[in-house]
């Protein structure tokens, strides 16, 4: 597992070697002192060559696969909070809030790890809550690529392609207001970056 891991992130950042790859309002991530970066499962993969900086704390399920992505993120210098909102969700959320307090940033895939697509879990909701962290969205588009046969058609951008990843301004969640409106929030600015970012790459 380890060589696989290895392997997995040697081809992942030669394929973004080739890319052509633009950040538009990276400042908004660059400025902000400490923050949840939050994405689609879909974006994933990218997400690894995107503007965020270490120490990071990244929530992975307990899954096989989640395993895989655990030793591929090692790689990358970033630690791994071990759970979903299927298995392991309290486990994972205390490690966050250890992690945050010690200084760490936070990733975060909202609809992962099973989906569906494009919906927002309340978790990342709970961890803006409990750890005082503002919250910067991200998303990526690849002018060409391939889009996977998985439950969340992860995006593999083709080499070569053009590239952008598009950050949100920071959103600050206050502690004493409902979840859900927040929840829904979320995932309308989520889907709306997404859009916008997919239009970008296609202007390019």
């Amino acid at each position: 597992m380890k060589l696989l891991a290895l392997l997995a992130t040697l081809v992942i950042r030669g394929l973004h070697a080739t890319l052509r790859v633009r950040h538009v309002h990276a400042e908004n991530i660059d400025n902000t002192p400490q923050y949840i970066l939050a994405f689609w499962h879909s974006h994933l993969l990218m997400m690894l060559h995107s503007r965020y900086r270490r120490p990071i704390t990244v929530i992975i399920s307990r899954s096989k696969d989640g395993e895989h992505m655990r030793r591929v993120f090692a790689w990358y210098g970033a630690v791994s909070a071990r759970g979903s909102s299927t298995r392991g969700g309290s486990s994972a959320l205390r490690q966050v809030i250890r992690d945050a307090r010690s200084g760490n940033n936070i990733a975060v895939t909202p609809d992962g790890p099973k989906g569906p697509p494009r919906v927002v879990k309340d978790g990342v909701v709970y961890m803006a809550q409990m750890t005082g962290l503002p919250i910067v969205l991200s998303a990526f588009a690849a002018k060409n690529k391939w889009l996977l046969r998985s439950w969340d058609r992860m995006v593999v951008p083709r080499p070569f392609s053009r590239a952008v990843y598009l950050y949100s301004e920071p959103i600050v969640v206050p502690r004493e207001d409902g979840a859900e409106e927040w929840r829904a929030e979320i995932e309308r600015r989520m889907n709306a970056l997404a859009d916008e970012v997919g239009q970008m790459v296609e202007k390019q």
